[in-house]
């Protein structure tokens, strides 16, 4: 019983790389939302450009994990006292002001939108090997390959 509560709890409770790339993977596809919602309303009149931030949020959160915090498999493991901070981290939409250049029509400039749509796209893709690598990796080791 004892070694299927340490499996069950690897399982569900992901390392912390394998949160990250899903909690990347939610961003990402955030970031192509509001990419799409800026493309479709570029000539909205009085429409705000909405931006997705995480990376900076993400750096925050590893920066403040220490090398020494105690991980626990097990529910008779000794909690640590810091968490990880990976369990809240979520992407935030902005609205952000209008443009005050006068390059795009309220604020939002098709050709770079275009370009950040296709970076979204190329980094949702590279989270998304890495995840299923994780798990590929995972499936191996159970099937003592």
């Amino acid at each position: 019983m004892g070694d299927s509560n340490i499996i069950q709890n690897y399982l569900f409770e992901q390392s912390p790389a394998t949160e990250v790339l899903k909690r990347s993977l939610d961003a990402q596809a955030a970031r192509q939302r509001a990419h799409a919602q800026n493309i479709a309303n570029a000539e909205t009149p009085g429409y705000r450009r909405v931006a997705v931030d995480f990376e900076e949020q993400l750096k925050e959160v590893l920066d403040q994990g220490s090398p020494g915090t105690l991980k626990t498999a097990d529910p008779r493991h000794i909690a640590s006292s810091g968490s990880s901070g990976l369990a809240d981290l979520t992407a935030t939409t902005r609205t952000e002001p209008p443009s005050e250049d006068g390059t795009g029509i309220n604020g939002v400039e098709m050709e770079q939108e275009m370009a950040e749509m296709a970076e979204t796209q190329i980094r949702y893709m590279a989270s998304l090997e890495l995840l299923k690598r994780r798990y590929s990796g995972l499936k191996s080791a159970i099937k003592g390959q």
